[in-house]
């Protein structure tokens, strides 16, 4: 007789027949991030993109959205970027808050492999935040700017 420590039994796959979507088969159209607006053909038409189109749209939408003030989103989707100023941080402390924030809320995403590089620009309440986003696709510059008027850009690095 054989002792184990715990017992051991064939479990059956439940999912062997069930089909896996995986979020790189999602689609988008190219967006003109310098012009604010999509790509679009001579006659008028949405130029559509790949996958990579459609990581980099939802990153930098992610990034512009507040966390908890639209209930259409989930609680992993924005950035608490209101919540970190009505704190009244004193600036490095804001900076590590910030950065946290678009961390945890990038990192949600199967996509993404890391996210760094942070560098801010302040302009009273508002600013600029600039950070690489290393994802399957490659690495991306980020710039962002919250407060006051939104914005975002995205580049290959």
């Amino acid at each position: 007789m054989v002792n184990q420590l715990y017992p051991s039994f064939d479990a059956p796959d439940l999912m062997a027949d069930e089909e896996v979507e995986t979020l790189q088969d999602v689609y988008a159209y190219k967006f003109d991030y310098d012009q604010e607006r999509l790509v679009v053909t001579g006659t008028g038409k949405a130029v559509k993109g790949g996958p990579i189109d459609a990581y980099r749209f939802w990153a930098v939408k992610c990034c512009l959205t507040e966390r908890y003030k639209y209930v259409s989103y989930t609680d992993d989707f924005g950035v608490e970027f209101e919540r970190i100023m009505a704190a009244d941080y004193p600036r490095p402390i804001a900076e590590s808050e910030i950065k946290r924030t678009i961390t945890e809320a990038l990192m949600v995403d199967e996509r993404t492999v890391s996210v760094g590089g942070f560098s801010f620009e302040w302009e009273g309440d508002s600013c600029w935040i600039h950070f690489d986003l290393e994802s399957v696709y490659g690495t991306d510059y980020v710039e962002i700017r919250r407060g006051g008027e939104l914005s975002g850009r995205i580049r290959a690095a």
